[in-house]
């Protein structure tokens, strides 16, 4: 949580402009005790105005409950789907608990194709998805770079492998060393030098073809951190259409369906 309003967004004060006609950005705040119920009025109060678009007006109080409640929520209405796209978000701490700014992209229209920029880079944190940001995080600590650009099962499988070779490495290295000591030793006879010996050869390959295999997964994990698009996230709230009984009628609605 950031702290100084001359640390916020510039989308804050500024809505960006869409990369096409099918939808445009809509910028809602709202502050409560809790970061959670904050963030669920400042969707509310998108959620409220895409319904105001609809011609549907909806009472936000209980917009507020359903979202908070974790529950599906209808409105009846005519058959609509109205994407809203979750862009952006900054939060920070003031003397009443929290404030949420939410950034989202909704549909122009419903029942339309909608094409949402899901690589916008104007957010607040952008500069953990950065290619030279993550290039210096996996050279301290491989795979964290991918991490950090959302690619976790990449980065820990990047992290367990470098792990896993390197301490390769330090047990053939050591094995290696104690075979040394064996071949020294003044009591050791002929038959157990040969044995050493032989020893010593394999876990010198050994410890060679993990050293190696380290650093080729290193310079790889180092050219991924900073080479690969990171994963942004992507559609979390929408309106979509449904059919709800309404006695022996049927009756058009739209359900809204997210997640935080």
């Amino acid at each position: 949580m950031a702290s100084f309003a001359q640390d916020r967004p510039g989308w804050i004060y500024n809505k960006p402009k869409p990369s096409n006609n099918t939808y445009f950005y809509v910028v809602e705040a709202a502050t409560a005790p809790t970061e959670r119920e904050a963030r669920s009025q400042a969707f509310a109060r998108i959620l409220y105005s895409t319904a105001m678009r609809l011609g549907q007006p909806i009472n936000s109080d209980e917009i507020n409950r359903a979202v908070q409640s974790g529950k599906e929520f209808s409105v009846i209405s005519s058959q609509y789907n109205i994407p809203i796209n979750k862009v952006c978000e900054y939060g920070e701490r003031n003397k009443d608990g929290f404030r949420i700014y939410l950034l989202c992209q909704v549909a122009k229209a419903g029942n339309i194709i909608v094409e949402f920029d899901y690589d916008f880079e104007g957010c607040h944190d952008i500069k953990q998805y950065s290619n030279s940001t993550a290039l210096i995080k996996s050279i301290f600590v491989p795979g964290l770079g991918q991490i950090g650009k959302r690619r976790y099962k990449e980065g820990v499988i990047t992290l367990i492998t470098e792990v896993a070779l390197l301490g390769g490495a330090y047990l053939t290295y050591n094995s290696a060393q104690n075979q040394i000591d064996v071949m020294k030793n003044v009591n050791t006879t002929y038959a157990d030098y040969m044995a050493a010996k032989d020893k010593y050869n394999s876990m010198k390959k050994a410890n060679t073809i993990c050293l190696g295999a380290a650093a080729v997964v290193y310079a790889f994990n180092l050219y991924r951190a900073y080479s690969t698009k990171p994963i942004y996230q992507k559609r979390s709230y929408a309106l979509n259409p449904t059919v709800m009984p309404d006695g022996f009628d049927l009756a058009y609605g739209v359900s809204l369906t997210y997640n935080f």
